[in-house]
């Protein structure tokens, strides 16, 4: 018979460490997501938007030149 000593963990033990661990990572994920997207958002301006002009206005003032 072989008796397990505190140095050696036995598959069955790693399972349920990473599965602890695991289940933990997620709650404070989750919890932290939860709590970041229940506080108040500031309220974006949509008058005042940046709009990256089509290819073919960068050209048009070069094309009036000549």
């Amino acid at each position: 018979m072989h008796l397990n000593t505190s140095t050696q963990t036995s598959s069955l033990e790693k399972a349920i460490g990473f599965s602890l661990a695991a289940f933990s990572m997620f709650v404070v994920g989750y919890t932290a997501t939860r709590v970041y997207f229940s506080q108040p958002q500031e309220r974006v301006d949509l008058t005042e938007t940046t709009v990256i002009p089509h290819q073919a206005s960068l050209w048009s003032e070069f094309g009036r030149q000549f």
